[in-house]
């Protein structure tokens, strides 16, 4: 029977699979195992699949028996957001306006990751139709003694991994909810280029601004499942026909002679308790090779970006949301409710405007890419640590106060404005013990190069192979 260590990462599991050290029943049913017991504390699952999951790992294991094995991902389990759907599988939003939805397809992503031999545990929790950045009930692994939140919208997804009820799951990311959950869990995520991961079958929230990707412990981790579930589909409009590659070839080449993007402004302002991480973070990299390169970020961004941002998102959200909230708006929670309600009413006027502002800030950020000869560049993941339940604002060092919402986006948003891709990899605790993240951001298509650095900020780090302390005092 494997150890409970090794059902923590893709390639562990992947490799003692091919060396039939262990059965994918024998992970899907530690995985289970662990789900049962403590996610009565963590509160990720929506909907636990166990008999479809031991029915795929038995499946599995007797390709491999038989020299048929799908590849290295065959046997693997994880997990989907609860808004992802799967043919026969409860798929709610976490919403009572769903209740008892039973899709009758399933997601690209999912098929892709099923053709694969992937073994999906269930359906995990999610800020009520990805709108929202706590994902209550759920709570953050890294304080069992303090209700604090997992982030969002990609909350339970987040809880599940760091929480090793799955070693992987699927995160969607339309102001950074893969991201800040990842970096509030202590785990890695990415959010690809916009339109690299198809989002047909997947719930919209945004959908010029929505992403799909893999929430998971390390880069080369994102790296197999991007590989996976990355490619043009039909089924998605926004789905680009721009070739993959494979995400895993260059992950070892390092960041020597890459120039590497440290922002002055915007990205490094109003911290609480992550500059001691961040600023260590760039001297790793400075120290593996890197050329740090400073750059000012325009200087309207602080005053218009989240404006422009939730004009696009609050229109795009009623507009797919409206007919059901006419019907159920008691089932909708009060936060949902009233961002969708201000979209119903809004000018069109102010929409048009926030994508007018969204061309011209796009059209700067390739002049900075281009001007400063960027491979990449980084900044913190998000400028705060972990808020408890019940939380509505920050108070930074230097005195700055603003909302949770705004302290949760403010540094991942942009690159759903611009469709970057953008990783993010733990890079340290604040005072209390809870995890802080480096993101990564390379020009568009550039999924690789943002893995490769992400790898081999790992191979000099330890953080990401950090777990938290999963008891809970009498």
């Amino acid at each position: 029977m494997p150890s409970n260590a090794e059902t923590r990462t893709v390639k562990s599991i992947a490799e003692g699979l091919a060396k039939h050290e262990f059965s994918s029943r024998e992970i899907t049913e530690l995985c289970l195992a662990q789900t049962e017991q403590v996610d009565s504390t963590i509160k990720a699952y929506n909907v636990v699949a166990a008999e479809n999951a031991v029915r795929a790992a038995d499946a599995s294991d007797d390709r491999r028996r038989n020299g048929r094995a799908l590849g290295i991902f065959d046997g693997v389990p994880y997990v989907a957001k609860d808004i992802v759907e799967v043919e026969g599988v409860e798929t709610t939003g976490s919403s009572n306006v769903l209740k008892g939805n039973i899709p009758t397809r399933t997601a690209s992503t999912v098929e892709r990751l099923d053709a694969a031999g992937g073994v999906l545990l269930g359906k995990v929790n999610t800020h009520q139709f990805a709108y929202g950045v706590q994902s209550p009930p759920t709570r953050n692994p890294w304080d069992m003694e303090t209700a604090r939140v997992p982030g969002g919208s990609s909350g339970g997804t987040g809880a599940a991994v760091a929480s090793a009820q799955a070693p992987f799951g699927l995160g969607t990311d339309t102001g950074g909810s893969i991201r800040i959950p990842a970096c509030l869990n202590g785990i890695t995520g990415l959010k690809a280029t916009y339109g690299r991961v198809p989002k047909d079958g997947v719930y919209m929230l945004s959908w010029s601004l929505d992403h799909i990707g893999p929430m998971c412990w390390t880069a080369e981790d994102a790296a197999i499942t991007l590989n996976i579930v990355a490619g043009y589909d039909e089924r998605d409009p926004t789905c680009g026909k721009v070739p993959t590659e494979d995400y895993t070839a260059g992950l070892n080449d390092g960041v020597r002679g890459l120039r590497i993007g440290v922002p002055t402004n915007y990205f490094v302002s109003h911290f609480s308790g992550v500059s001691q991480a961040f600023d260590d973070s760039v001297a790793t990299l400075r120290g593996g090779g890197a050329e740090i390169v400073p750059v000012t970020i325009p200087e309207d961004a602080e005053a218009l970006l989240q404006p422009a941002g939730f004009a696009i998102v609050l229109a795009e959200s009623a507009a797919w949301h409206a007919p059901r909230l006419r019907r159920q708006q008691g089932d909708y929670q009060p936060d949902v409710a009233s961002y969708l309600q201000v979209g119903e009413i809004m000018l069109a006027t102010d929409y048009i405007n926030a994508q007018r502002y969204r061309s011209r800030f796009n059209a700067e950020m390739r002049s900075l890419w281009n001007d400063n000869r960027l491979d990449v560049m980084v900044t913190p993941t998000l400028a705060v640590t972990a808020a408890q339940h019940g939380q509505m604002d920050y108070k930074a060092a230097d005195g700055f106060e603003e909302t949770l919402m705004s302290a949760s986006i403010r540094c991942t948003f942009p690159f759903n404005f611009t469709g970057q891709p953008a990783l993010t990899v733990p890079n340290g605790f604040d005072e209390k013990g809870l995890p802080t993240g480096l993101q990564i951001i390379g020009r568009p298509w550039a999924d690789a190069l943002c893995l490769r650095v992400g790898h081999a900020f790992q191979q000099e780090t330890d953080f990401h192979a950090k777990r938290p302390d999963l008891t809970v005092s009498a």
